[in-house]
């Protein structure tokens, strides 16, 4: 295998995964309110006027076309054969507040053995939600997508920008008992104990409480307009400090680390490699570091000394073994 050095490897990232003490982020970037989300709608549907590029073999496009053209006042007989049709899947999402007469992009995806969508029309097709009712009505001129840079154009799966219209309207319902919930994406006590505290201080009748469900009820004040205290909580900022976090992802020599993540007391030794992690300022003809450096020392002592790629996961997941990286290691 290859041995590449950090130094030439775009693929050693260093992000802060754990935020550091300076940094501050607003509520709306790491927490959504509870309910109020996208919703999504499917459906079946034919497209039509391919260049016989359309389903060969199957027999629900043929069934569909002549149930079609049934419903229509038309007898096509049982020998209807044509490779200028495709039985396909719809896919959109509804927006938190979608009324009626909005327009939505969809996504077409061939299910048959169409071999391409290319310059077909998508009939009227209704699209339905979990609850089985009709919420949008697709039609339109399909888009295939170019190709890349060194990959092929997938043409089995189109788009239409506006293509879907609302028929059905949705306003979520996330305000019970004059009150909504906050809920932490990646959840932490710490975060969840500082949003607390911030809310608290600045709307002090919001009277926020963590609930059992792990999320964060919030009252809405008396006199307060929905909308503008909603706005205002959202933009509330705070320090927050998570878990500190390793993603590797051998596939591609990926890794992924906060620059304060700790190492403790350890020695690592792997082909010819050695790593010293200890207490005081001794010398040493091996790679050495202080006990409590970060991660991102440790991959720069190993740069120093030539490490690859290779070498720094299989010496990251020792030192987890070992109980010196103080930090979730996770392997992908």
């Amino acid at each position: 295998m290859r041995r590449i050095t950090i130094a030439a490897l775009c693929a050693i990232i260093l992000v802060p995964a754990l935020l550091s003490a300076g940094v501050t982020v607003k509520l709306r970037d790491i927490t959504f309110i509870e309910g109020f989300k996208e919703n999504q709608v499917f459906g079946f549907g034919l497209v039509v006027g391919l260049q016989g590029t359309g389903d060969t073999k199957s027999m629900l496009t043929r069934s569909s076309m002549q149930n079609l053209l049934r419903n229509l006042g038309l007898e096509y007989g049982e020998e209807y054969d044509s490779k200028n049709v495709a039985s396909v899947m719809i896919t959109a999402k509804l927006p938190p507040y979608a009324r009626v007469g909005d327009r939505l992009d969809v996504t077409i995806s061939s299910i048959g053995d169409a071999k391409s969508l290319e310059g077909g029309i998508l009939l009227q097709s209704p699209l339905r939600g979990a609850d089985e009712k009709i919420y949008v009505v697709a039609q339109g001129s399909l888009s295939v997508g170019s190709a890349e840079a060194k990959r092929k154009a997938v043409k089995t799966v189109a788009s239409i920008t506006n293509g879907g219209i609302v028929e059905r309207g949705i306003a979520p319902d996330f305000i019970v008992d004059n009150s909504f919930r906050l809920v932490v994406m990646n959840w932490d006590f710490a975060v969840a104990d500082q949003i607390i505290k911030a809310l608290t201080e600045k709307f002090p009748g919001s009277k926020p409480a963590l609930v059992k469900d792990g999320t964060i009820r919030i009252v809405i004040p008396e006199g307060k307009d929905i909308s503008e205290f909603i706005a205002a909580v959202e933009n509330i900022e705070i320090t927050p400090s998570y878990t500190a976090r390793v993603i590797i992802n051998e596939k591609d020599g990926t890794i992924v680390m906060g620059g304060e993540v700790k190492i403790s007391e350890a020695l690592v030794s792997k082909e010819g490699i050695t790593v010293r992690v200890e207490k005081g300022d001794k010398t040493s003809t091996v790679a050495h570091l202080k006990e409590a450096s970060t991660v991102k020392d440790l991959i720069d002592t190993l740069h120093f000394i030539g490490a690859s790629t290779r070498d720094i996961i299989a010496i990251l997941k020792s030192l987890k073994d070992a109980g010196a990286l103080h930090a979730e290691l996770i392997i992908k």
